[in-house]
């Protein structure tokens, strides 16, 4: 299973079927662009399920 988290405060997409890589992205994304610290428990909370297609 894939999962897409997207920033509510920009453009900032992400999608993985990877649970820790997409984790670790989104908390350096809200780190380096909005200086916030997000708890993995909080990604969790905000993404959604996708299917990942071959271009993916």
């Amino acid at each position: 299973m894939a999962y897409q988290y997207e920033c509510s405060d920009c453009a900032f997409m992400v999608r993985s079927d990877d649970d820790d890589e997409l984790i670790e992205h989104v908390q350096q994304h809200a780190d380096g662009a909005h200086g916030m610290q997000v708890a993995p428990d909080d990604v969790r909370a905000g993404w959604e399920s996708v299917e990942m297609g071959a271009q993916d």
